[in-house]
């Protein structure tokens, strides 16, 4: 639907910043933040306090759960606050949360309870920052394109992928430098939110208008929200989707690396610290270069169907873990892994993005990234579970085995095999 004319943006101006190129500076300094965290959480948790195998997993579920309990709420919020200041201002509070982590650091009062504290925190922030975010980015393709600088929502989708994989490489090889010194790492990454936090401010989003703003009205789109979200005959199967690889993926894949460097190959914290952010780096490198490639690509006809041939491919990386093999055996292995990733990662954005009505846009992104961030808890609490019984890399055929059949059921059982990306 065309904008209203006083809501029209005004052509392109000599000097003119492209807001699209803001939207991905935004992402990427989020990511790079977020790329730091992959390293330094579970290293803290795993290798400086000697968390159980359990342990490992519930400190992981303390960042995701928060999310899957507010990620609607700030479905909600998208729809009603205007992006930029909203976004600014959580921004602003991560970098907080950084910097007390980083205080109780270095005055040497680092607890288990600490983290699990500052997991909490953190994890709620982005429930309320990733729809906001995400929701931005229809309105600024709409914006750049009545600017004159046209872009497809399925490359701008592509394009993000991009920048935020290759954000969170940069975080994470940053991050494996802080070996037994990770309190100036967490300043550095407080600084980069901070960066995003001014970054956001440019973004030239209105505020949102046809919703309720009682509390009431906000209760009754959640559940128009959630309706529309199971009625529609893509974003179903997706949901779906989003659920199965949040237990089998995310979740096992904050839980197995670590364990499975400390437990299989050892080594001091530095050299155990450096072998994670190794890995890491090798699964978002090549899931980085595989979205790229879709980014400059035309767009695929079936992006349902590359994304569950990708889940199956993950699947079969998984197994492999069960099995000894030398430290580069393990960084291939994982190397093909984020290739597959990477074309699932940039398949969902494009077939949800493209999906869901406008309307609706907001509480469709929390809904979808709710089936992720409920099903990582669960997954991380039943490999952590599971690799204190028997051993991290038997626990691994449990989100292969997992993996695998999910894939297939919905392959055989929803239209997403059938779905043809070219009517979007």
């Amino acid at each position: 639907m065309d904008a209203p004319p006083e809501h029209a943006p005004p052509a392109t101006q000599p000097g003119d910043v492209p807001e699209l190129g803001l939207y991905y500076a935004l992402v990427g300094c989020y990511f790079f933040a977020f790329g730091m965290q992959f390293v330094l959480f579970p290293s803290l948790v795993t290798f400086f306090l000697g968390a159980t195998a359990a342990g490992v997993g519930l400190a992981q579920s303390a960042l995701s759960a928060p999310m899957f309990c507010f990620l609607l709420f700030g479905g909600l919020l998208a729809e009603r606050a205007k992006a930029g200041p909203t976004l600014m201002q959580l921004n602003i509070i991560f970098a907080l949360c950084s910097i007390g982590l980083c205080l109780i650091i270095v005055l040497g009062w680092l607890t288990y309870a600490a983290l699990v504290a500052y997991a909490v925190l953190v994890g709620a922030c982005a429930a309320f920052m990733m729809p906001v975010r995400d929701a931005a980015l229809n309105g600024v393709v709409m914006r750049e394109s009545a600017r004159g600088r046209p872009t497809s929502i399925a490359t701008a989708a592509a394009t993000t992928t991009a920048v935020q994989i290759g954000a969170q490489i940069a975080g994470i090889l940053v991050a494996s430098a802080a070996g037994s010194e990770p309190a100036p790492y967490l300043a550095l990454q407080a600084i980069a939110l901070t960066l995003g936090a001014a970054i956001a401010l440019f973004l030239k989003a209105p505020k949102p208008t046809g919703h309720e703003r009682s509390f009431s009205g906000a209760l009754r789109d959640m559940g128009d929200g959630l309706a529309y979200a199971f009625r529609n005959p893509i974003m179903s199967p997706m949901l779906l989707s989003s659920a199965y690889v949040g237990v089998f993926v995310v979740g096992s894949f904050q839980v197995l690396f670590p364990l499975i460097v400390r437990d299989a190959y050892g080594g001091d914290a530095d050299l155990q610290g450096q072998r994670l952010g190794a890995l890491f780096a090798c699964f978002w490198g090549a899931a980085f270069v595989s979205a790229l490639i879709l980014s400059r690509t035309k767009p695929l006809t079936k992006p349902g169907r590359a994304m569950i041939l990708s889940h199956v491919a993950s699947a079969v990386a998984l197994a492999t873990f069960a099995a000894d093999k030398p430290f580069l055996w393990f960084m291939a292995i994982t190397v093909l892994w984020g290739l597959a990733a990477g074309v699932a990662i940039s398949m969902s954005r494009t077939i949800v993005q493209g999906a869901a009505g406008e309307r609706y846009l907001g509480r469709v992104l929390a809904v979808y990234s709710m089936g992720f961030m409920g099903g990582a808890p669960i997954g991380s609490a039943i490999v952590g579970f599971a690799a204190s019984e028997w051993s991290a890399r038997t626990a691994s055929l449990i989100p292969a085995i997992g993996l695998a059949i999910a894939a297939i059921a919905l392959a055989v059982f929803t239209p997403l095999w059938r779905f043809d990306g070219s009517n979007r």
